[in-house]
């Protein structure tokens, strides 16, 4: 018989997970949850209802805290865990998720954990000598560390400022990112394209590279984190969850979220709509820019922090057209059309029509954008080459995006 898995809340119990005979998923809130008053439905495609939801969005909202591709092959590999089988994976490394949620097996007696272990460079080195270590990390005896997306990470806690490995379900305050063998210099990429964004006003996480390993590494604070005299967890959900889509289906041309149902969601859902979906434009216009190709559902969020609702800080923004073998085109299309360089003023207009925005709203955006571009650019390149050396990755990224800039406010015209 197939475990009954509980959700937690802290200490609270929010409801029950299992496969039914046909090996669907089942989630059942628990009647307690629903009745405090200070309670939440964990999407907003699993609104309450004294009801089992079966299948559906109950199955898309846990698979999508799990991780993808060859990461999830490497986890699965290690657990003796089949790569289809949802269910047990999310047993096995459900403790620490994106999100507010810990996901533990009813057999297990639940506690709110803070356990640690110090993370030297030493240690660490190995992970960056060799990606195929790092699935060693992420379940077992000791830890239940799950990150969804299909890059090889590991959710981490900054104490002291030191590094330290999250035991069983503590929480985590950062993620680190790996070197990639077949992507030279990712997290300089991620780090530059990031720290961009940053300078121009965008609404995105804190990132820095960390050069104790050899290459060295990106350390990204965590959003849905909140650390004071102990770790908070903050609920989140990607727009697959909200939407109730499978990850299988996160980009646009699968089936998967595009713009203007971000847009919807957001204007229904959001405390402050029109602000963010004004950030919404920028997010997609900043991507063009950078030649970030892969802005799918699951690289946008929703943050429910106390009373606020609001669309998450930007994260995952790197430039994956630095890479020739990636796709160039954008996961969400503008206007209709996938190919950055056909993306003209018409398909940007109606964008704004798809946002609910007016024509002339979007493009002032976007123009407001491209100006503080070329004026910030030179600023942070110089700022990045101090901070870090004069690496690869300034020799090309930073003339590519003043490129783009150009031949994107040439086509937007006066």
């Amino acid at each position: 018989m197939t475990d009954e898995l509980v959700t937690w809340y802290a200490n609270r119990v929010v409801g029950r997970l299992r496969l039914d005979a046909e090996a669907r998923f089942c989630f059942l809130y628990e009647p307690s949850w629903t009745a405090s008053a200070d309670a939440f439905p964990i999407s907003l495609s699993l609104q309450f209802t004294p009801d089992e939801v079966v299948g559906g969005a109950a199955h898309a909202f846990f698979a999508n805290l799990l991780p993808e591709g060859t990461v999830r092959t490497a986890v699965c590999r290690r657990l003796g865990i089949s790569e289809a089988n949802d269910f047990a994976l999310l047993k096995a490394i459900g403790g620490e998720c994106a999100g507010a949620l810990t996901i533990a097996s009813s057999r297990e007696k639940h506690r709110e954990e803070h356990d640690y272990k110090r993370l030297s460079a030493k240690r660490l080195q190995p992970l960056v000598a060799n990606e195929d270590l790092v699935p060693l990390l992420v379940g077992g005896q000791s830890t239940r560390l799950s990150l969804a997306g299909a890059q090889d990470k590991l959710p981490v806690a900054m104490i002291d400022g030191h590094l330290h490995l999250p035991l069983g379900s503590s929480p985590s305050t950062h993620i680190l990112k790996f070197p990639n063998r077949r992507y030279a210099h990712l997290p300089a990429n991620e780090a530059f394209v990031m720290g961009f964004a940053r300078r121009l006003d965008l609404d995105v996480v804190e990132t820095e590279l960390y050069t104790k390993t050899d290459p060295a590494c990106l350390l990204v604070t965590r959003y849905d984190r909140r650390s004071a005299d102990s770790i908070t967890r903050l609920h989140q959900e990607d727009f697959c969850q909200a939407l109730g889509l499978l990850p299988s289906t996160k980009y646009e041309q699968e089936g998967g979220p595009s713009v203007a149902r971000v847009a919807e969601v957001t204007r229904s859902h959001s405390t402050s709509p029109l602000v963010d979906i004004r950030r919404l434009v920028q997010w997609q216009a900043f991507n063009v820019v950078s030649g970030n190709s892969d802005g799918h559902g699951k690289n946008l969020s929703i943050l429910y922090d106390g009373r606020e609702v609001v669309l998450a800080p930007f994260y995952d923004l790197l430039s994956t057209r630095h890479y020739e073998t990636l796709d160039r085109k954008l996961a969400m299309s503008i206007g209709g059309r996938r190919d950055p360089d056909q993306v003209l003023r018409l398909q940007w207009e109606t964008l704004a029509r798809d946002a609910g925005l007016a024509p002339k709203a979007v493009l002032g955006i976007i123009r407001d954008l491209v100006e503080r571009i070329g004026e910030t650019l030179p600023v942070w390149t110089a700022e990045f080459r101090s901070r870090n050396g004069a690496g690869p990755i300034l020799q090309t990224l930073p003339g590519s995006i003043d490129k783009r800039a150009r031949s994107l406010a040439r086509k937007l015209g006066s």
